[in-house]
């Protein structure tokens, strides 16, 4: 599978989400501080901002736009082409997180449920849990402050992907932890994994440098 495929198949289901939700394909979604919606959040052209101590009871969904989650809110499912995630302190989201073009960013406190996936984004989480594991094609991991990943970081094979100029790295700092494996699939792809400040992985480490700092 290429990552135009994985883009295109993403466009479908947000095209899809769209008619069952009777929203507008351009345009911003907003939720206020305090607030509960019921049913997923999608659209094409524009951001979705939900407030402090919110609740979707749904996906959020957007191709060319961010997604920023308030503090103390409950949230199902990310998912974003074109854009950026990032969850504030003390936020829940219960399912998984998906991007292919954006940052992925998780602040204090904050529990993911599912799992991280990214094809070109960064994911940067501090003091964090996130119980199912991160998958990346592309683009680097920094855990600190810490985190907990419970499950394993997987680097998937480079499925179309740019040529990438230097090595992918996934940081571990401030006593973070991976509870299960690091595993690199792509045998073209130099993956260099630093751990500082008493940082462990449990499982094993498959095709990917140690250093210890």
């Amino acid at each position: 599978m290429t990552a135009h495929r994985i883009r295109s198949g993403f466009i479908v289901l947000v095209a899809a989400g769209l008619t069952a939700c009777g929203m507008s394909v351009n345009g911003s979604i907003e939720v206020a501080d305090g607030e509960t919606r019921s049913g997923s959040l999608s659209t094409v052209n524009g951001r979705i901002s939900v407030g402090d101590n919110a609740t979707v009871e749904g996906t959020c969904r957007t191709v060319n736009g961010n997604i920023a989650i308030g503090r103390q809110s409950r949230v199902e499912e990310l998912q974003v082409v074109n854009g950026s995630i990032r969850i504030e302190n003390d936020t829940l989201v219960e399912g998984d997180i998906e991007s292919v073009n954006g940052a992925i960013s998780l602040r204090s406190d904050a529990r993911v449920n599912g799992r991280i996936r990214t094809v070109n984004g960064s994911v940067d989480a501090r003091q964090t849990m996130i119980a199912r594991g991160i998958s990346t094609v592309n683009g680097d991991v920094r855990l600190s402050e810490h985190s907990v990943v419970k499950g394993d970081i997987v680097v998937e094979d480079k499925m179309g992907v740019d040529f990438r100029s230097r090595p992918l790295e996934i940081e571990l700092s401030g006593g973070s932890t991976v509870e299960g494996d690091i595993i690199n699939n792509n045998p073209d792809l130099e993956v260099k994994i630093l751990l500082l400040d008493g940082s462990t992985v449990s499982g094993r480490v498959e095709n990917a440098e140690v250093i210890q700092g």
